[in-house]
């Protein structure tokens, strides 16, 4: 069953984009979209992955890996048991086999969006970039180029709620076995309560 919480934990790491010029700390209209899609994605999951077993899932949001940027979303989700705990990353990933999910969310140029979500395939098994549908319909022309990259691309509709899967990569194994171990408990530092390793 998945999650209905609707708080998806944010790490408390430095935010290298908060140095930017004109940058208070109060939320952009960017942040606004990511949240909206992180909320409609709590609530559309079962459906966009409907052939999946792995139904348990914990979130967190802007997930640092070092060389490789910070997913806005990254998504742990296992096939498990409601009381299973594991006692490290190492064997949590040996038993439940996690697929892990890293969301890119733009509000316009889905170019910095395909190479951001791109480096994110080193410590996920799944990579997606998220545009309103308008920026979305630019970047279908180029959905060649996005299987070809092994990145997802799905359109978010913030007064709708609703997202629209336009390619869904397969997942594969992330291409650096230390940062997919990091990132996962990265994941688990900023939601203890759902992912069963400490």
């Amino acid at each position: 069953m998945y999650s209905t919480l609707i708080n998806v934990p944010k790490l408390k790491f430095s935010e290298p984009r908060r140095n930017l010029p004109g940058r208070k700390g109060s939320a952009t209209e960017e942040d606004r979209f990511t949240i909206a899609f992180m909320r409609a994605y709590l609530d559309q999951a079962s459906v966009i992955h409907r052939r999946s077993r792995k139904t348990s899932l914990a979130f967190a949001r802007e997930i640092p890996v070092n060389g490789y940027g910070i997913a806005d979303l990254h998504v742990v989700a296992w096939d498990g048991m409601p009381n299973e705990r594991f006692p490290d990353v190492e064997s949590f990933v040996r038993v439940v086999r996690p697929c892990t999910r890293a969301f890119e969310c733009k509000l316009l140029n889905w170019r910095q969006a395909m190479t951001q979500a791109g480096r994110y395939r080193f410590f996920a098994n799944q990579t997606f970039v998220v545009l309103p549908d308008a920026a979305c319909s630019r970047a279908l022309p180029y959905l060649a180029t996005f299987e070809a990259i092994k990145v997802g691309l799905w359109a978010f509709n913030m007064e709708t709620g609703k997202i629209t899967p336009h390619h869904t990569p397969r997942p594969i194994t992330a291409k650096s076995e230390k940062y997919y171990f990091h990132a996962i408990q990265t994941v688990a530092r900023a939601s203890r309560q759902s992912l069963p390793i400490p």
